[in-house]
């Protein structure tokens, strides 16, 4: 069972980073000790990586809530979440503030950090690096709440009462809770998984004489199957005495409830609803009032809302993106029964797990530019805005690049923008080096999906920045009819990847019309869809003189590595098989066979959970004589989420970018054999 093993901590399933408990160590999580200054300074790698977070990075509406109000509303309680990359890893919180004005409250502290499942749940787990959602809920009568916290004993369900006064475990350690919701004041129901006895004995005969490979293999994850699905468990708990008992189906129901409609107690709900036929039908808002007919809301503003739908008096109200490439985050209100719908408040800032309050309040985290996440509360009513807790105020006294929006347009004619930064020392009439990150520009300007490429350490350091918000799909288009169809589209003649690079490349043009970029010194960065753009752009494009991939590349033997189960869909998408030789298709796309054709260095910063998928376009570039560089990082997936890991590929893209595009060493002794070696790849004397 060695490679069995093996899978576990390839899974992410092996033991956890050191785990973060109420120690000195810590201390700096609590944001009410921040030591402040009016006088400004330089960021660093270690700021940003050292910034206290609340849920998942991002501008996407979270499946789950990241906060959640008391019953009175009076309190929000999150999990607060700041990584040490020393000691590679995080310290955490449970606090609760109250929104009206008072201090916040550490309740609770400690625990390990928790990966997210990727899917349905499998053993060995699967994951892509994200945080877990940890919601808080609270008890009926407010004093109390309830979280998951991951400790030694496993993941269990703690109770902490809001004073502050007790923290402890519900349930038994050993029993690893998948979720849980509470039933009254007194009662938790909890779910958890298992694999069905019938395959792990199946499995552990199965590895005796060999696994037969067929859909449950990933190689490039791993070399032993994935086992299968999980069973959904259920069991009741008493939350001061640990007592179990069995769950009912009123119990279990409970967990049917999802983010989105708000109840507020009136007995008519607010729902969405297709707008028309096909797979990207629009979207429109109905209400829905016990058995009569729904009212619907068919003006254009009730479209594509996303996020919670609530009912305020007779109105719903609703959150919907619109303008250029939907930039603006925009809140209205409608009048069930007309088709009266007005704009209560609109923002170009990104709005996270907006929830409302009796009080006409919105409450939501919110991202600037130049900001990171924040607790406000929307007046809709005055159209104000207060802000309720900074957990990051130092960051005020760090010196920030400013950003300018650009309106583009796509080849294709689709709707885009980005946003440049410019460095901390930028002088007009000056041209400096660009670095392209990608590809979500919406909210704070951090380091692009996946937050590998650190925005304001390169603005901080001579270079500008140009954050690309990804344009619609090519295949996006009113008559796709499912996500297969979607991409098949856009892998013909490679017209997405054309589409993205195209709005790079007006971006590029306008900052080069302006003065502000020299044209001869152009990086680009990217992970997962990005790294594809970047890819791409090695293959087809003279215009960059260094790039740094995450996670890669599209090669002619994909279909072997990615395993049986994706072969058939790729297949479907128009990816040419491994016996297929169409040399005309790969030459658009890949490094193995254009490798001679790729003019700028390569730097690859792969997760060992990714590595198989890089290592022959490495091989391959090096083998042309082309300058290109692998590291990997271990227990890592899809998106890097160890602090350690962080800081070293924010330091050593900085560094990168430095030696390719401005021509100097970093005076750092940890880069010195790396440069080096990136000093004989300019000269040729590659290895």
């Amino acid at each position: 069972m060695r490679n069995l093993r093996i899978a576990l901590a390839l899974a992410g399933l092996a033991a956890p980073i050191a785990s973060a408990h109420a120690t000195d160590a810590c201390q700096d999580l609590d944001w009410r000790r921040a030591q402040q200054s009016i006088v400004k300074r330089a960021l660093t790698a270690e700021d940003l990586v050292r910034l206290r977070d609340i849920g998942q990075a991002g501008d996407m509406e979270p499946a789950e809530h990241v906060m959640t109000l008391s019953p009175d509303e009076r309190w929000v309680a999150f999990q607060i979440r700041q990584a040490d990359p020393v000691a590679n890893r995080y310290c955490l919180a449970m606090v609760v503030q109250p929104l009206d004005g008072g201090e916040a409250r550490f309740v609770d502290e400690g625990g390990d950090f928790m990966l997210a499942p990727d899917g349905v749940p499998t053993v060995p787990a699967t994951a892509i690096g994200t945080a877990r959602t940890i919601t808080p809920r609270w008890f009926p009568d407010g004093r109390a709440i309830a979280f998951l916290k991951r400790t030694k004993g496993g993941d269990r369900v703690w109770r902490t009462d809001i004073a502050g006064a007790r923290s402890a475990p519900v349930t038994p350690e050993g029993l690893d809770v998948a979720d849980f919701r509470i039933i009254d004041n007194a009662r938790i129901v909890v779910r958890f998984v298992t694999l069905p006895p019938a395959v792990t004995t199946e499995f552990d005969a199965e590895s005796r004489t060999g696994y037969h490979y067929y859909e449950r293999f990933v190689p490039m994850r791993a070399s032993v199957p994935i086992l299968g699905k999980t069973e959904a468990h259920f069991a009741v708990f008493d939350s001061a005495t640990g007592r179990q008992s069995e769950a009912g189906k009123s119990d279990i129901a409970l967990f049917d409830a999802r983010v989105g409609s708000v109840s507020t107690g009136e007995p008519c709900t607010p729902f969405r609803s297709p707008a028309g036929q096909g797979f990207i039908a629009p979207t429109r808002i109905e209400l829905r009032c016990g058995g009569a007919s729904p009212l619907l809301c068919d003006a254009t503003a009730c479209q594509d809302s996303y996020g919670p739908l609530w009912l305020s008096g007779k109105r719903v109200r609703f959150i919907r993106r619109e303008g250029w490439a939907h930039m603006t985050t925009a809140i209205y209100e409608w009048w069930p029964g007309t088709a009266h719908v007005r704009r209560l408040y609109s923002t170009g800032d990104a709005l996270i797990d907006c929830q409302p309050r009796q009080t006409q309040d919105l409450i939501c985290l919110r991202e600037t530019s130049l900001r990171p996440r924040y607790l406000v509360a929307i007046d809709l009513a005055r159209g104000r805005v207060r802000e309720i807790a900074d957990p990051n105020p130092e960051f005020a006294q760090l010196t920030l690049g400013a950003v300018e929006r650009i309106k583009l347009t796509s080849s294709l004619g689709i709707p885009a923008y980005v946003d440049t930064v410019l460095p901390t020392d930028y002088q007009p009439g000056q041209r400096y080096p660009l670095i392209v990150v990608q590809y979500q520009s919406r909210g704070f300007l951090r380091g692009g999906v996946g937050d590998e490429f650190p925005i304001q350490l390169f603005a901080n350091n001579g270079f500008a920045v140009l954050s690309l918000q990804r344009p619609a799909p090519a295949g996006a288009v009113a008559d796709a009819t499912d996500p297969i169809d979607i991409d098949r589209r856009n892998l013909i003649g490679f017209a997405d990847r054309r589409n993205v690079l195209s709005v790079i490349d007006k971006g590029i043009d306008a900052l080069i019309a302006r003065g502000v970029v020299e044209p001869s010194a152009i990086g680009i960065t990217g992970l997962s869809d990005g790294s594809s753009t970047v890819q791409y752009a090695a293959v087809n494009s003279s215009r960059f003189s260094a790039g740094i991939l995450s996670g890669c590349c599209w090669e002619p033997q994909q279909s072997g590595w990615v395993g049986p189960a994706y072969t058939a869909r790729f297949a479907a998408i128009g990816w040419p098989g491994v016996s297929t030789e169409v040399p005309a298709f790969w030459r658009q796309m890949s490094l193995i066979q254009n490798a001679h054709r790729v003019h700028m260095p390569l730097l690859f910063e792969a997760a060992d959970d990714e590595l198989r998928a890089a290592v022959d376009s490495v091989t391959a570039l090096r083998e042309a004589g082309k300058p290109a560089d692998l590291f990997v990082f271990p227990g890592e997936f899809h998106l890097k989420w160890q602090p350690a890991h962080r800081l070293a590929a924010y330091q050593r893209g900085l560094d990168w970018f430095m030696f390719w595009l401005r021509d100097k060493r970093p005076e750092d002794p940890r880069r010195e054999a790396e440069v080096k070696r990136w000093a004989a790849m300019k000269s040729g004397a590659t290895r």
